[in-house]
């Protein structure tokens, strides 16, 4: 029988003493205690410059620059990984306190967590409305990152800038709740103007 603690366990462990000495506050509640930094505000969100975004916590590569795009949700979103073996995913119903009521009347409230799989740092969560070719939105937090720069000869050079508008929610709101976008109606009528 496989031992299922192996296939959660993070390969690296660090003293928790050390990390609340290395990293600031936010970085350390959002990689260590799975919150969620303000949105808009953040270190990354509208970060261009060429190169690859690492784990905070133990420097693994986690996201290029080149899979970044503009998802409108206020955090760095990206639509593919690295490497997948880079990173762990896991249902999370936290956003709406484990309310079995209101998962069962609306099971899109249950979100997928990404966590980094080296050192189990929580990263953001990935949700199914991003562009293509994956489809996919990975929704980061700027504080459980590091961006290390490609050494482009001849000066620095910005990416393109991607937009795809997030549809499905996700962690809206300045104290990280998870919210839903509202639905829009389009009427065919005519509007006096």
């Amino acid at each position: 029988m496989p031992d299922i603690r192996k296939s959660i366990s993070p390969n690296k462990e660090f003293d928790k003493n050390e990390l609340k000495e290395r990293l600031t506050p936010t970085q350390y509640q959002v990689t260590q205690e799975h919150q969620t930094e303000k949105q808009f505000s953040n270190k990354y969100y509208k970060h261009r410059e060429a190169g690859v975004y690492k784990c905070i916590v133990c420097g693994i590569d986690q996201f290029t620059s080149q899979t970044k795009y503009d998802s409108g949700s206020g955090w760095p979103s990206f639509y593919d990984v690295v490497d997948k073996q880079n990173i762990r995913c896991r249902k999370d119903a936290s956003g709406v306190g484990g309310n079995l009521l209101r998962i069962i009347a609306d099971p899109s409230l249950i979100r997928t967590e990404v966590s980094c799989k080296e050192c189990g740092s929580h990263l953001g969560h990935v949700f199914e409305d991003g562009p293509k070719p994956t489809g996919k939105r990975y929704c980061v937090n700027s504080a459980s990152l590091d961006f290390k720069a490609d050494e482009v000869q001849g000066g620095d050079k910005d990416e393109p800038l991607i937009s795809c508008p997030a549809t499905m929610g996700g962690c809206g709101g300045m104290d990280g709740v998870c919210k839903r976008v509202s639905k829009i109606t389009i009427s065919n009528q005519p509007t006096a103007v």
